[in-house]
């Protein structure tokens, strides 16, 4: 039974979290709208992939410096409201190479937040509720997709798309005020390394943590899973726009992948914790690589309402597995690095996907790029297959 204290903590982390993934997730499509037919569709997936790749090397330098001090709130805190001011500039510079530019500054704080929050989620919690305290940050990102979703589309419907850079700018404004009233937790306070730091930077010091439960092929599958769930969202926007579906019911279709996480996370995170990890997490890599099949077919608006249902779907699966069985392997102290892992591999994704897609439509076509797609998570559900499963189930 949670006492109040850590139910208010509990409470302010979601709502934080639901504002602050509104903010990637209102860009993601506003910039596939604000740019189609202005700069090729390849340009339109760079954004993407210029976004990811300061993820990919701060992520765990953030989770490193978090791990060190003796409060992660600050630093959650203080890279959000880095985030909301260089949002903000979105509508002051809005020309592509500007913005281009601006993706690669915000991506620099975004960083912090996911192995931040996740291991203060998990800070002081046994290793038999991991599960269902990762569940919470889980669900609530897709609520924030969800809230994303809807409210984009109302503000396309009515005003110009440059608002939607306004909205994604006040989220994590209102997430940043939010984070001030989490509490402190109390942890141990270490001697910030600049050595450290450049071997975060490079994944180096946490490389040596994948051996527990061979959990390296976790790992390399999540990555390859990432790079055609990441490259097929760089372009699904401008997809849907060629097939006809109206810019201000493409945030409606997408809420669907929400909606179905916002069902299943809270039930995967708990039979996580009872039947295991891998149970889950390899029936979600399997379901992600028939998503880009699913989108081969899809032509009317309920298609992709079904197509991003079943992306919901599958992520459910996959992440209430993943996460927990990551924060299994990971020893005292390392908790922010080892999570931001699952943020590394998503940056992977996020820098080779888009350019995987943009080259793949650019010299052959959209349907090409799904086939090949597919054939890559099928890859990634046989590397899922050979880790172990963790024993804290």
């Amino acid at each position: 039974m949670l006492n109040s204290g850590e139910l208010k903590k509990l409470t302010l982390v979601f709502i934080a979290t639901v504002l602050q993934i509104s903010n990637p997730a209102t860009i993601l499509l506003a910039l596939q709208v604000f740019f189609l037919e202005k700069v090729p569709d390849i340009a339109i997936a760079l954004l993407l992939t210029i976004y990811w790749i300061p993820m990919l090397f701060l992520s765990p330098v953030w989770g490193y410096i978090a791990d060190s001090l003796s409060n992660r709130k600050i630093v959650a805190v203080f890279t959000q409201f880095m985030v909301s001011v260089l949002t903000f500039l979105f509508v002051i510079f809005p020309k592509y190479t500007q913005i281009f530019i601006l993706r690669f500054l915000t991506a620099i704080f975004s960083a912090a937040y996911t192995p931040v929050i996740q291991a203060y989620l998990t800070e002081s919690a046994p290793p038999t509720i991991f599960g269902r305290r990762l569940a919470i940050y889980n669900t609530a990102v897709a609520v924030g997709f969800l809230l994303s979703g809807v409210l984009s589309s109302i503000l396309l419907y009515y005003l110009p798309t440059h608002y939607l850079f306004i909205f994604a700018g006040i989220s994590s404004l209102c997430a940043t005020l939010l984070l001030l009233f989490i509490p402190t937790e109390k942890i141990k306070r270490k001697r910030i390394s600049l050595k450290r730091i450049l071997a975060s930077a490079f994944s180096i010091s946490i490389i040596f943590e994948l051996k527990k439960s061979r959990a390296y092929y976790a790992i390399v599958g999540l990555g390859m899973r990432h790079v055609l769930i990441m490259g097929l969202f760089s372009l699904v926007y401008v997809y849907m726009q060629k097939m006809g579906i109206p810019k201000y019911l493409l945030g409606i279709a997408s809420i669907f992948n929400n909606i179905t996480q916002m069902v299943l996370i809270t039930i995967c995170g708990i039979l996580a914790d009872k039947i295991g990890r891998k149970t889950l997490f390899v029936p979600g890599f399997l379901f992600s690589a028939i998503v880009p099949i699913i989108f081969m077919f899809s032509r009317a608006f309920l298609d992709f309402i079904f197509a991003f249902a079943f992306i919901g779907f599958s992520y459910s699966f996959l992440i209430s597995g993943i996460n927990p069985y990551i924060r299994d392997i990971a020893p005292k102290g390392k908790e922010s690095e080892i999570l931001s892992l699952v943020n590394t591999t998503r940056a992977i994704g996020s820098i080779f996907g888009p350019i995987i897609a943009g080259a793949i439509v650019t010299y052959f076509s959209y349907e090409m790029m799904f086939v090949i797609f597919f054939i890559i998570g099928i890859i990634a559900t046989i590397f899922s297959l050979l880790c172990k499963e963790t024993k804290v189930h």
